[in-house]
């Protein structure tokens, strides 16, 4: 059931245009800078965007523009484990990862401490009302926002097609603080 669900919406993101991928992931950058978390934040990690997800590189200039210290995750396949580093150089910093997906250089970056996020922007392939999460089945995020403090606010980015009523979950699958969108800003009924 997850593996059909997830592989039509990859097929149904794929299907953007980069005029409206570009145009929507600016909208969504905006929505999601308006956010108190956001302002307030010091350390923000999030994704480096892959394969027509939300696009990033944006928000991560605007991010290190406004002094937050920004990180993303360098992927330990074999261990299953995410290490967030941080991104001072986008041009020269970034290499190609796990799985295709860009990631900080080891050499170029530092380390930063899960315990020091004040946010993270979680990828994912769809998200329910409710703000949970289906990933791409490796584990890796659901894992890594397990380590966080309680305090910290974790944000799912995504476009309206890949909001659902009802996604498949698991007891395991996170749910998150926010997701936002081109058209809205979505909270947990807690």
């Amino acid at each position: 059931m997850k593996k059909e669900f997830r592989k039509k919406v990859i097929a149904d993101r794929k299907k953007l245009n980069s005029e409206s991928l570009l145009e929507n992931s600016s909208i969504i950058t905006e929505n999601l800078l308006s956010l108190d978390c956001i302002k307030e934040a010091k350390n923000i990690m999030l994704y480096l965007d892959f394969n027509n997800e939300v696009k990033t590189d944006e928000l991560i200039n605007e991010l290190i523009t406004l002094r937050k210290i920004v990180s993303s995750p360098i992927t330990l396949k074999e261990e299953r484990v995410l290490i967030p580093s941080q991104i001072t150089d986008l041009q020269n910093g970034i290499k190609i990862g796990a799985y295709g997906i860009r990631e900080p250089k080891q050499d170029d970056s530092l380390e930063v401490d899960v315990k020091d996020l004040d946010v993270v922007i979680v990828p994912a392939v769809a998200y329910d009302k409710n703000c949970y999460r289906l990933g791409y089945g490796g584990g890796f995020y659901d894992r890594f926002l397990n380590r966080l403090r309680d305090d910290a606010i974790t944000i799912g980015i995504a476009f309206d097609l890949q909001i659902f009523d009802y996604i498949p979950k698991e007891d395991h699958d996170a749910q998150l603080d926010y997701i936002i969108t081109e058209t809205q800003i979505l909270t947990p009924n807690k």
